[in-house]
This record gives structure tokens, C-alpha cells and sequence, in this order.
């Protein structure tokens, strides 16, 4: 796998005026400097016809192989320094267990934090400032309150884990963290596994993740990709083309949501007030890094929806034991594939059964 070093400032500037549910969160800039290699990718997208022709080309049975390889030409011979802005949410006091929150694709930090009315049963940082814990909530490099950056160049799997990796010092070092654990969804998952296969963490949960990409097509193919800023110039028009998004709420229900286990306000809600693009980079470059988390030796929770579309092609029923094989040298490897959900499991009725399992997992393996 292909990562570098990182350089890290660990300085919070001024916290910023903006939403928190609970009285103990506030929002910071925390500012981060990366030094790693850079995949070059060659594709473009400027128009919703190249937005289609990328999701076919990921979606051909083929997609990865000679016949279609991935949109991949090589990698820079040096690592490339860049320095970005991330958006964060802290929750908690210092010198307690700190989870470090990871969301996914078309998703922000607000996954972790809805604001609707009567969204406290989603609220996972509630639930976790109450189980006892501090919280770090991000959003990736390229999404919301963070930098908006090149989506070829820096929005690539091993920049955002190097990312990740800056973030898992700033709560040890400047939250004075006891323990840390990194909590994923999604994409999100893939970068706590790979941030914990190089920097030692005490615990990684990861939820809408299997390990494998045998069913990632019917996801691609089903979210309908659009280019974000002509789907919605009044909110994405200053995000270059290289920004994607779905196509439509119904769309995105598919890929995130499963019937009759969640409210359709929900739904809309995450789709209107929630999601974000996804830069182009991202995709081809996970593909292209992830092989396995075999350096991992904290103990690992896997917790799905049954329903969840892309890590299981919609029932994850006993898809789950080969996962194991991810994590040969962790201490613990626990996983769940029943609970009644979709792919966005904190936004499905069952969250806070869910939940319950995280906290009740986290407090044996981090006590």
C-alpha cells in the first residue's frame, strides 16, 4: 500500500460560530500538513456524460483489469507536501477515551450529528458523550467546513489517511486522550482501517464495510452519479466538475437506505441538509491502495445492517465471516450482519441497538 510520511501541526485556530447539539461541542479549524505520493489519474470529468462514462467504466465486470483498468497511470516519485484546513466538531473534556469519527462518501460530519427534530435516537456523538467518551468528528478534506481541494490530486485514499493520521495525534496530544479509538462508515471505514494498520489505536469499529468490493458496482451503478455543481449550482456551483454526487434522493435511498426500517423524513432529511460530493479521486485511488489491515492489533468490531448494499449486495448474512480475514493479527475480531438496516445505519430505526453494541464492545476492549 502506498503511504508516506506526514507532518502535522497540532494547533486548533479559533473556534468558529456554528451549530453543536450538545453544550460540550464546538467547532475548530484544525490545520494539517500531509507529505505523501500522489497516484496520477487519467480521467476528467466536466459534464454529467463523462460523470456516466466513469461509472461505467468502474462498473464493467472487467473494471481493474488489463482489459479495463483503473483510470491509474502511475504515481509521483516523490511524496508531495500540501497543507489543508479540516473542519472539526469536539465534544467532550479532555484526559477521557476519545473516538475519532469518519463518514463517507456523499455524506459530512452531520451523519454523526443529525439536527432535525427529534433525531436525538440517531445522534451517535450524544450517545457516545454519554457512554462516557470524548468525541472528534471530521469532515474529510474536499467536504463541508474542511478545505476545498483539487479532486484529482489531494482527494485520494492515502493523502485523506495520512489526514486521519494527524487527526489520531491531535486528540492524544492536544485532547490529552486517554485512549483512542477510531470509529469509520463507509469509506470512512476504509481510512480507519488503514490509518490503524500504521499508527497504533486502541480500538476501530467500522460499520457499512466488508473489506471486499465484490458488490461496489450496483452501488455505483444505483447512485446515478451527477456532476455536483450542475445538480445544484446554488449550493455546489463553486466546487469544480471533478465533484460528484447522486443523481436524485431516490438514488441515494437506494444506496443508503433499506424498506421499512427507517423514516422517509430521515431520508430526506440526509439528502438535502447531510450529503456532500465525493471527489473523483477518491474512488480509483481506495481501489488502487486498499490490500488488507494486517498491521492492525487493536481489537476490531464490524457492525452492519443486514440490508447494506455496498459492502454486501443488499444481505449481509454470513458475508461477514470471510472479513476476519482482513485482520490477521488483531486481538479481537467481532462482527454483526443482522440488525435491521441499510447502508446509513446511525439514520435506520435499530440505531440505537446499535449503538449499545459500539459502546458495549468499546468498553470491554478499551477498559
Amino acid at each position: 500500500m502506498l503511504f508516506g510520511s506526514l507532518i502535522l501541526l497540532l494547533t486548533a485556530v479559533g473556534a468558529i460560530s456554528a451549530y453543536s447539539s450538545h453544550s460540550s461541542c464546538r467547532d475548530v479549524q484544525i490545520p494539517v500538513t500531509v507529505s505523501v505520493p500522489r497516484f496520477i489519474i487519467n480521467t476528467t470529468v466536466e459534464d454529467n456524460w463523462d460523470a456516466v462514462a466513469l461509472s461505467f467504466n468502474l462498473t464493467r465486470r472487467d473494471s481493474g483489469q488489463s482489459s479495463d483498468p483503473l483510470p491509474i497511470v502511475g504515481k509521483t516519485s516523490q511524496s508531495v507536501r500540501s497543507e489543508y484546513k479540516v473542519g472539526v466538531t469536539l465534544c467532550g473534556d479532555e484526559r477521557r477515551p476519545v473516538l475519532v469519527l469518519t463518514h463517507g462518501i456523499i455524506e459530512s460530519k452531520k451523519y454523526w450529528q443529525p439536527s432535525f427534530k427529534g433525531a436525538e435516537r440517531y445522534n451517535f456523538v450524544d450517545a457516545a458523550l454519554a457512554a462516557g467518551y470524548s468525541v472528534l468528528n471530521y469532515d474529510r478534506i474536499g467536504v463541508g467546513s474542511s478545505s476545498k481541494i483539487d479532486a484529482l490530486r489531494d482527494a485520494q485514499f492515502q493523502v485523506e489517511t495520512a489526514v486521519l493520521n494527524s487527526l489520531i495525534a491531535y486528540a492524544r496530544q492536544s485532547m490529552k486522550a486517554t485512549k483512542v479509538a477510531l470509529v469509520g462508515h463507509s469509506y470512512g471505514s476504509y481510512l480507519s482501517g488503514a490509518a490503524a494498520n500504521q499508527t497504533a489505536v486502541d480500538a476501530v469499529v467500522l460499520t457499512g464495510f466488508s473489506g471486499y468490493f465484490d458488490n461496489f458496482a450496483p452501488f455505483i451503478a444505483g447512485a446515478s452519479f451527477r456532476v455536483a455543481k450542475l445538480k445544484n449550482p446554488s449550493r455546489w456551483g463553486h466546487l469544480e466538475p471533478g465533484y460528484l454526487t447522486s443523481s436524485d434522493l431516490y438514488a441515494e435511498t437506494y444506496g443508503y437506505f433499506a424498506e421499512p426500517y427507517f423514516e422517509h423524513r430521515v431520508a430526506e432529511w440526509s439528502y438535502e441538509h447531510q450529503a456532500e460530493p465525493f471527489a473523483i479521486g477518491e474512488l480509483p485511488t481506495l481501489l488502487a491502495s486498499f490490500d488488507n489491515f494486517n498491521n492492525i492489533s487493536a481489537p476490531v468490531l464490524v457492525i452492519q445492517g443486514q440490508f447494506d448494499l455496498p459492502p454486501c449486495g443488499g444481505n449481509c448474512l454470513g458475508q461477514l465471516e470471510r472479513t476476519k480475514t482482513v485482520f490477521q493479527k488483531a486481538r479481537i475480531i467481532e462482527t454483526v450482519d443482522d440488525l435491521p438496516a441499510g447502508h446509513n445505519l446511525n439514520l435506520h430505526a435499530c440505531a440505537p441497538q446499535a449503538f449499545r453494541k459500539i459502546f458495549d464492545f468499546l468498553t470491554i476492549q478499551m477498559r
